[in-house]
């Protein structure tokens, strides 16, 4: 099978010891086993696929994102699978393992130095940061006539829609139905995994509970 077909539809897997000590039957969903090696591999086909069916990206393209390894790994392979070239924003800091599987895979790796988001003087947006460089460069591109895109995980309402058409469905299927299925747990890094199977439980499973996973002193704890 091509890149395309082999991601998604990753087993549930039982969690003996928790569902043991807690009476629960707690299930992890085995995202590692996408092709990719993780659940990025979904929105990064789906944002893909999505700009594709816009007329946002033509043959031969070359496509920009700030990623921290795992949106970026996705879209390499995807890239590889469908004639596009990608160049990835990364913090320099970020685990080597994960630039040199994006380098071997043939992806334009530009590393940033640590910084704010904005400048914290003027509170403008601080354009050597990763999130900003990858759009900047797109911008900059398409200003010298180039065939190049940003897919913008960050903002890009397809990363949401790659869970609402993949993750959820998958996941009340191999529960048997929304009557098994009590609670949905999820970290966050985009919001696209939760938000995306969040948004397909409450319009099919409204009774299941979804509950957001992050560490003390969480950004989001406030929302």
């Amino acid at each position: 099978r091509g890149f395309q077909e082999a991601v998604g539809n990753t087993p549930l897997i039982r969690l003996n010891k928790l569902s043991e000590e807690t009476g629960c039957e707690i299930l992890g969903k085995a995202e590692y086993m996408n092709p990719g090696g993780s659940v990025k591999d979904r929105p990064a086909l789906h944002l893909i696929l999505d700009a594709e069916r816009r007329g946002l990206i033509k043959p031969g393209a070359t496509i920009t994102e700030a990623t921290s390894g795992n949106t970026g790994i996705g879209l390499a392979h995807v890239c590889n699978a469908r004639g596009y070239k990608l160049i990835c924003c990364m913090p320099s800091i970020m685990a080597k393992e994960k630039q040199d599987t994006l380098k071997r895979l043939g992806a334009k790796l530009i590393l940033t130095k640590p910084q704010p988001l904005k400048d914290p003087t003027t509170g403008q947006p601080n354009m050597g940061h990763y999130h900003n460089l990858a759009p900047l460069l797109a911008k900059e591109g398409r200003e010298r006539g180039e065939n190049i895109f940003c897919v913008n995980q960050w903002q890009n309402t397809a990363n949401r829609m790659a869970h609402y058409l993949s993750t959820g469905p998958e996941i009340l299927q191999q529960v048997g139905g929304p009557s098994k299925l009590h609670a949905f747990c999820a970290a966050t890094g985009t919001g696209g995994t939760i938000g995306g199977v969040s948004r397909y439980l409450k319009d099919h499973s409204p009774g299941t509970k979804v509950v957001l996973l992050d560490c003390h002193g969480s950004a989001l704890f406030n929302w």
